[in-house]
């Protein structure tokens, strides 16, 4: 197809195997092309024969002179080589290693062979690690050596950190940029050796530009290897960290003096930028901690001070607390003895419940005899008025036996001796019915007078059960009154009780306050300990000079006089009420 002989034949056949080819004419124009281009550029032959060069390539490019140059060239039989951008179909873009190569007939071009390899991949990563380089060149200092520590190149940053030109360096060894002691050293000379054996070396170092001055540097040795393997050079990426290092330095002092105890001290040198928020936090701390320690001290003579007036008081109160104990003893002692004498109040007055209620039933029965005295002396008095009626009638008879008689005596003596006799027995009828008559009289003066003996008794025995009456509801009164009198003691004593259970309760708990503040005491004496050893590590501190505030001077102890004891005096007046001597007071005195 290639119009050679059978061999070279063969040879473009291998060849076309591994590369992809594409076959122009003088002028660009596309005669064939393998499948292997084809796949590069994602096309099918049939959709580039015909079509020019310039379809792979960008339009502006396309455009310029240098394009017709390169085709200008070819056509006059000059083959080109090299690295060549172009465009896959869909304007995907690729970079081919390719050479144009002019075949002639007769000694005369009448075509262009191009042979391409894709190495799109490789260039992006050339252009890449390229990209990489020169951004690290921009920002680092670069410097290149020989195994053996010569300077074969350095980069501008480099030179600029160090204050030399790469005139005054190049061929110069490593060692001018160290302190001659050192590369006098062993351990300089196996740094050397471990780069040459291809060993990467990173740290910071400390180096010496012109003139002698100080440079901390970040900095990486790193040895680059040939083919074979064989370091052929050390290239070092580095960074000036000198300001950075001083920085740490002032930093590093100020700390030790920090240490030391030393407060005054702040870094007044800005630092560079990266670092400066971090002087300024030091500062800020430093003056916060000299601040607190201030606080600190001030407050621990406040709290020795403090602790001081509470352990005083704490002891006060302490004393306070057992003379409370003892007091609340006797209050629940004296509580007894007044629930004693409360149930024997309740016991009497059942007693007198008992007797009240005897009394009232005796009232009532005389009540009852008192009524029937009363009915049995109007039945007397009712009998008195109806033999006052008898007497009246004997009277009455009297009377006309009387006037019988005198009527008898008259018609006796009309009679006359005849009638003697019966005049004798006239006149002693007579005198008999004036004798009745008089004794009748008599009776009924008699019957007068003890009927009205027995109205005065009637009245009085009225009198006498209305005075019962009224001493049955005034003994009923005293009954509900000793009753409820009885309830009252029976409520007194079961109020006592709880109450002396409930002072039980809190001389109890009084106990136990006894004991925590016994407690509390200790753990006062111990603060007051503890803050002078506080002020004690407060001494080693060094502050900045400032006005103390004085501590509070301790307040006086509290009055621990022991308070009269209110169970005394109660059982002295329980004792009064309830008709009891005054031995119980002595005896709780001497209690």
């Amino acid at each position: 197809m290639f119009g050679l002989a059978s061999d070279s034949k063969y040879i473009l056949d291998a060849i076309s195997k591994s590369q992809a080819i594409i076959e122009f004419d003088l002028k660009g124009n596309i005669l064939t092309a393998n499948e292997n281009f084809c796949n590069a550029l994602g096309y099918r032959l049939n959709e580039i024969v015909g079509k020019h060069h310039s379809m792979f390539c960008e339009p502006a490019y396309t455009a310029t002179p240098e394009y017709r140059a390169f085709w200008a060239r070819l056509g006059r039989g000059e083959y080109d080589t090299g690295a060549y951008k172009r465009l896959a179909k869909g304007n995907r873009e690729i970079w081919i290693q390719a050479s144009y190569n002019p075949v002639s007939k007769g000694g005369k071009p009448f075509k262009v062979v191009k042979f391409a390899a894709d190495i799109t991949a490789a260039k992006k990563q050339a252009v890449e690690d390229s990209g990489k380089l020169e951004a690290i060149s921009r920002s680092q200092a670069v410097i290149e050596f020989t195994p053996k520590g010569d300077i074969l190149t350095a980069n501008e940053n480099f030179c600029q950190a160090m204050g030399y030109s790469l005139a005054e360096i190049a061929g110069k060894h490593h060692s001018i940029f160290c302190d001659p002691a050192y590369t006098r050293t062993e351990d300089y000379s196996s740094f050397w050796r471990r780069l040459a054996n291809g060993e990467f070396i990173a740290n910071e170092f400390v180096r010496f530009g012109k003139g002698g001055r100080e440079i901390w540097i970040q900095a990486a040795y790193n040895p680059i290897v040939d083919a074979d393997g064989k370091v052929y050079k050390v290239v070092k990426f580095a960074t000036d960290v000198t300001q950075r290092m001083s920085a740490i330095s002032l930093l590093g002092g100020a700390l030790r003096q920090l240490s030391e105890g030393d407060l005054t001290r702040t870094v007044d040198t800005p630092f560079v930028p990266s670092m400066e928020q971090l002087r300024q936090d030091f500062n800020t701390a430093v003056t916060g901690l000299a601040e607190t320690m201030k606080t600190i001290g001030e407050n621990a003579s406040a709290i020795a001070a403090g602790s001081s007036e509470i352990g005083g008081s704490a002891d006060s109160f302490s004393k306070r607390t057992e003379q409370q104990a003892a007091s609340i003893e006797e209050t629940a002692a004296a509580l007894e003895e007044i629930t004693t004498t409360v149930n024997d109040s309740s016991r009497r007055a059942d007693e007198a419940g008992r007797l009240v209620a005897v009394t009232k039933q005796g009232a009532e029965q005389s009540g009852v005899v008192v009524r029937n005295a009363v009915a049995a002396m109007d039945q007397i008095e009712q009998s008195s008025r109806e033999i006052t009626n008898i007497i009246g009638v004997i009277d009455d008879i009297a009377f006309q036996t009387n006037l019988l008689a005198l009527n008898a005596g008259v018609e006796a003596a009309r009679a006359g001796e005849a009638g003697k006799g019966f005049a004798v027995v006239a006149q002693e009828v007579r005198e008999l019915a004036q004798r009745s008559a008089k004794a009748a009289k008599e009776i009924k003066a008699l019957i007068n007078t003890s009927s009205n003996l027995v109205k005065n008794g009637v009245g009085l025995v009225g009198q006498t059960g209305k005075a019962l009456e009224e001493i049955v509801t005034q003994v009923g009164d005293i009954n509900g009154n000793v009753v409820a009198i009885v309830e009252a003691s029976k409520e007194q004593a079961t109020g006592l009780k709880e109450i002396n259970q409930a002072v039980n309760t809190l001389d109890q708990a009084t106990q136990q306050n006894a004991a925590m503040v016994e407690e509390s005491t200790a753990a006062s004496h111990n603060l007051a300990k503890e803050a002078e050893t506080l002020r004690t590590l407060l001494a080693r501190f060094r502050l900045p000079s400032q006005a103390r505030t004085q501590a509070q001077q301790p307040a006086g102890r509290l009055d621990a006089r022991q308070p009269g004891s209110p169970a005394l005096h109660l059982v002295s007046r329980v004792a009064k009420a309830h008709g009891a001597t005054a031995a119980a007071a002595q005896s709780w005195e001497e209690f």
